[in-house]
């Protein structure tokens, strides 16, 4: 059993006497015969709650990921860019220095599409969600049409900027 020792000072008391509770952390005291259901799922081993390894991977659910990575991922690009601005040398600088040390332009296009995609999948997705917030496309079939479609059209147009920039 955890319990949390919460101390709080008394507003009529000096200043050095302190009125203490204990406090549960947990559901042990709140619902009769929880503690007996924690003994046999200790005794059985089992997790306190499924993992992600039971779960299927879907569409719906690896998209809904990807926008939330993708958004994060792209905001510590933003950050890593404004640091760079203020290195010596500036941001072109250090894509310059990116630029001489790749061998080809295979490698140059690969590396602008990874950091391009986070950020176009995330835009295209971002309208995808404009939709939801209209009230449109919520049927099972339409949500998997449109998270193929905005799969499909991210990697395209990240390629295309990639290949013309």
């Amino acid at each position: 059993m955890n319990y949390t020792r919460l101390c709080t000072m008394s507003a009529r008391l000096p200043i050095s006497s302190l009125s203490c509770r204990v406090l549960s952390t947990t559901s042990e005291f709140k619902v009769k015969g929880t503690q007996e259901f924690f003994h046999k799922n200790d005794v059985l081993k089992r997790p306190m709650s499924p993992h992600l390894t039971i779960y299927k991977p879907q569409l719906t659910s690896m998209l809904s990921i990807a926008h939330r990575v993708s958004g994060a991922g792209y905001g510590v690009l933003l950050y890593a860019g404004a640091v760079l601005t203020l290195c010596p040398g500036g941001f072109s600088s250090y894509v310059a220095l990116a630029e001489s040390y790749a061998p080809g332009m295979g490698l140059i296009l690969a590396m602008k599409s990874v950091v391009l995609l986070p950020f176009v999948y995330h835009t295209i997705n971002g309208f995808r969600h404009l939709a939801w917030d209209s009230g449109k496309g919520f049927g099972i079939a339409d949500v998997y049409k449109s998270g193929k479609i905005v799969a499909g059209i991210s990697i395209v147009i990240t390629l295309l900027i990639a290949a013309l920039v």
